[in-house]
């Protein structure tokens, strides 16, 4: 300023130095020189408010700028975000549908392995019933066996020592037509028990037992008088009597073998049976002790495959929770950053436009509604700003 009054100054000069006719009278210059002077104040204190007031819209514009760039940095985070919770959730979900799965895939097994293990234990107790079975009627069938045995050898040594009796008694009275009275009372005696020996097991035929009988209840001296004459005929009895022993030896003796045989094809039958059945039964203990192992290994993986689903459940749940609330949570602040860009903006135009509309040194004025705490705490530590709001 005082270098524009020095300049009015010495063109004055010059100009009343050279006797311009225009160039008027001294108070006319002085007056043309405040005049000119008060301009140039008017235009230094625009000047100087101008640089005050673009001060200001400049640190509103950074303001702005600075608001948006913390708005796309938050943007990008939150997307960062949004992608880890929809990325997680669909895992999350995935990993519960196929847990469940899993799960139901599990417990349908158990509940088969179950009934396969109560089919083996049914079947074991019937193998065990059946070889208990069997085992008894083999000792039932030795027990028969021994018995039959014994009757068999007392009835042989019965008919043993009747036929060797009877064979021994027909060769003496043949070789003896008169024999005494001790040795016929010996025969006699042998004849008797073979008698009461045929009588026991029902051998010889009526007539014979009667032919037999009648001489044997005779007086021993009759008997000798009647033997006598009727010798042969005698004799020709006991030896029909002795063929019948043999036969009689001969049909206990294929009984005998018989009994042995069905025994041995019993025993041996029953023996083939037990071994079919314990092979049966070690097999199902086997497949029982299997399907027992079975069971364990799938309660057990029932066991972790529910605890993780429980604790994916669980994480879905919270991961839910905390995406739902950081969506509102960003939501509210673009909302509220919105406003602030807008009221920015709208300061910013006011500003512009007062001080195009109003560039005197008087007094710049202006009134908003809604001025954020940003803003007022941006204006309040700039002294530029401060003065130019004066």
């Amino acid at each position: 300023m005082q270098a524009s009054i020095f300049f009015a100054i010495v063109v004055l000069a010059l100009r009343v130095q050279a006797g311009d006719p225009k160039n008027g009278t001294y108070d006319e210059w002085k007056e043309k020189q405040a005049t000119e002077a008060k301009a140039a104040a008017g235009q230094a204190a625009r000047e100087a408010k101008m640089a005050a007031v673009n001060k200001v819209t400049t640190m509103l514009e950074d303001l702005k700028s600075q608001v948006l760039d913390e708005g796309e940095a938050e943007a990008a985070t939150y997307n960062k975000f949004a992608c880890f919770c929809k990325d997680t959730t669909k895992e999350k979900t995935e990993a519960i549908k196929e847990g469940e799965d899993e799960k139901n895939d599990l417990t349908a097994t158990i509940k088969d392995l179950m009934g396969t293990r109560m089919k083996l234990d049914a079947s074991i107790k019937e193998l065990l019933g059946d070889i208990e079975t069997a085992e008894q009627e083999m000792k039932e069938a030795e027990a028969a066996r021994a018995k039959a045995l014994a009757t068999y050898k007392a009835n042989e040594a019965d008919l043993l020592a009747a036929l060797e009796a009877l064979t021994g008694a027909i060769q003496k009275l043949k070789s003896s037509k008169s024999p005494s009275l001790l040795q016929f009372q010996s025969m006699r005696q042998t004849i008797k028990t073979a008698m009461m020996l045929a009588d026991a097991l029902s051998i010889g035929s009526g007539s014979t037992q009667k032919t037999i009988s009648a001489f044997l209840q005779q007086a021993p001296e009759v008997q000798m008088e009647d033997y006598k004459f009727h010798s042969d005929d005698i004799i020709g009895t006991l030896e029909k009597l002795l063929d019948e022993f043999r036969t009689e030896k001969t049909s206990v003796d294929e009984a005998e073998v018989k009994s042995v045989q069905e025994h041995t094809l019993f025993m041996q039958m029953k023996t083939d049976l037990l071994k079919k059945l314990n092979h049966e039964l070690a097999v199902a203990k086997k497949k029982k002790a299997e399907t027992i192992a079975s069971i364990e290994t799938n309660n057990e993986q029932l066991t972790t495959v529910a605890a993780t689903l429980l604790d994916d459940q669980e994480y879905l749940k919270e991961l839910a929770k905390m995406c739902n609330e950081k969506a509102l949570t960003w939501d509210q602040r673009s909302k509220l950053r919105q406003n602030e860009l807008a009221m920015l903006t709208e300061v910013i135009g006011i500003i512009k436009a007062s001080v195009a509309t109003n560039s005197s040194a008087a007094t710049l004025r202006f009134a908003q509604q809604g001025t954020s705490i940003r803003l007022a705490r941006a204006v309040a530590n700039s002294e530029g700003a401060m003065e130019a709001v004066e």
